[in-house]
């Protein structure tokens, strides 16, 4: 027997149990509502219908969600149509469609739609199904080359479960969800979990010889992304399946050999590489005018002092302007200023309110100016693949540090650019080896030859008297 053929055996013995424990009303228990897309992928900024179906009673009202401009965060409403209702002797079709887009690359998320119904003077809800919708960028995928990801070693190929979310989803019925409360619907969730990891196993260590319950459940919480490769011993591999994949060539519980095609990537580069053969305009002008402004607005505070300074000495100082001090405050050694950044990232988590791109994004700057700062090397401008070269046959930092560095800028290019969805811990690793890194590689002064910086004061004095008197003259 089977996972699948399991997991619909499971299904009847979770409604039988379900249907002991609850009662709901007949009406609520025969409502489903359906959403189909049009197309699960389409091209950035093509617009695609998204549609709601039902069968209700002729009594029951059906009241559709209202949105403004979006469905969801990278979803965005172009239109909506008026419902198209069908009637029967006792029931009625209801269809309402949407028409729908997405402007952000990847695997992109409907998430459960709710639908009241009104029966009299009693209400209910009922919930569409979580959908996924994948948008593919606006480019010619033929000319784009592709990287052939190889098995590193011999054993069977196994994808993640993403914790069973989509099964447990269709094994509660909607009029349950409805009728007990959050613990109550987390206990069952948690009951269900437990029967399909349980069966899920078995067929692994019929398939395989795997049973690290562990490692599986690894498995079983990685996202359908993560692409494993098991044996009896237990996880050999892992590789991520990202957004920018171009074909799959293995299935689940496939047998594979060391050096056989797993899948084929698109080699999405940074944009910077084909710059040069792009003509300049002004927008391009004012984004490298307003980013060399914020990389090194301190050498350009410099320079206006300087001339500030040159314009009173020649127009004020000669003429017997009082003095004027100046206070010059020494400037921070550059790990200082990271570990307080990365401090206030750490206690801002926006990573935990679905900011995880942005958090990525704030740790990878941070690294980057230090690095610029502390080795001289022009890390905010080079791609990460630039950066580690920097680093390589030569002893300016370790080579754990450069273990540490490879892992916080090839994540953050996975998160930016693959639309990779990192996992709490990875969130967590990237912020600690971005510490450790900087802790590790901080310039370290002799203290017998340690140069105290402090406060610099300028004063600028009062020529008392710039030209001779008369009886001098007549003297000489």
């Amino acid at each position: 027997m089977n996972f699948y053929k399991m997991k619909n055996i499971l299904k009847y013995n979770i409604l039988l149990i379900l249907s002991l424990i609850f009662y709901t009303q007949a009406f609520s228990q025969e409502i489903k509502a359906d959403i189909k897309l049009q197309s699960d992928t389409i091209i950035i900024g093509v617009p695609n219908e998204l549609n709601i179906s039902l069968r209700v009673d002729k009594t029951v009202e059906v009241f559709f969600p209202v949105f403004k401009d979006t469905i969801s965060k990278n979803i965005e409403l172009l239109g909506e149509f008026k419902p198209n209702i069908v009637d029967s002797e006792a029931f009625k079709e209801i269809q309402k469609k949407y028409l729908i887009t997405s402007f952000d690359t990847g695997t992109n998320i409907i998430p459960e739609l709710r639908i009241k119904l009104v029966s009299g003077k009693d209400s209910s809800f009922v919930f569409t199904a979580e959908t996924e919708l994948f948008v593919k960028p606006y480019v010619l995928l033929d000319t784009i080359p592709v990287d052939t990801i190889y098995a590193d070693n011999s054993g069977v190929v196994v994808f993640g479960k993403d914790a069973f979310k989509n099964e447990i989803e269709q094994y509660i019925p909607d009029s349950i969800k409805q009728s007990v409360s959050v613990d109550s619907l987390n206990q069952i969730k948690s009951l269900v979990y437990e029967q399909l990891l349980s069966m899920y196993s078995s067929e692994l260590l019929k398939n395989t010889g795997f049973n690290n319950q562990e490692e599986i459940k690894k498995i079983v919480d990685a996202t359908s992304q993560n692409l494993f490769l098991v044996d009896k011993s237990g996880i050999l591999n892992k590789y991520i399946v990202a957004g920018s994949v171009d074909t799959v060539f293995v299935q689940e519980f496939q047998q594979v050999q060391k050096g056989q095609a797993l899948f084929t990537l698109y080699q999405i580069k940074d944009i910077k590489e084909d710059m040069l053969n792009t003509p300049f305009n002004f927008a391009e002008f004012w984004y490298y005018f307003k980013k060399f402004l914020k990389d090194f607005w301190w050498a350009l505070l410099a320079l206006l002092v300087v001339v500030a300074g040159l314009i009173y000495f020649f127009k004020f100082y000669k003429k017997g302007v009082k003095p004027t001090f100046l206070k010059i405050k020494p400037e921070e050694p550059p790990h200082v200023i990271a570990l307080r950044e990365l401090e206030i990232i750490r206690k801002e988590k926006i990573w935990s309110k679905g900011q995880i791109k942005e958090y990525h994004v704030q740790i990878t700057d941070v690294v980057r100016e230090y690095i610029e700062k502390r080795f001289g090397v022009f890390a905010v401008e080079m791609t990460t693949s630039e950066i580690l070269e920097s680093f390589e046959n030569n002893e300016l930092i370790s080579e754990a540090d450069f273990m540490k560095l490879r892992q916080i800028l090839e994540l953050a290019d996975n998160v930016k650019f693959a639309k990779y969805q990192a996992l709490q811990n990875e969130n967590d690793l990237s912020l600690k080896n971005s510490f450790d890194f900087v802790e590790n590689t901080k310039e370290i002064i002799d203290e017998n030859s340690k140069i105290i910086q402090t406060e610099a004061v300028i004063e600028i004095t009062q020529e008392e008297n710039h030209e001779p008197t008369k009886d001098n003259n007549d003297d000489e």
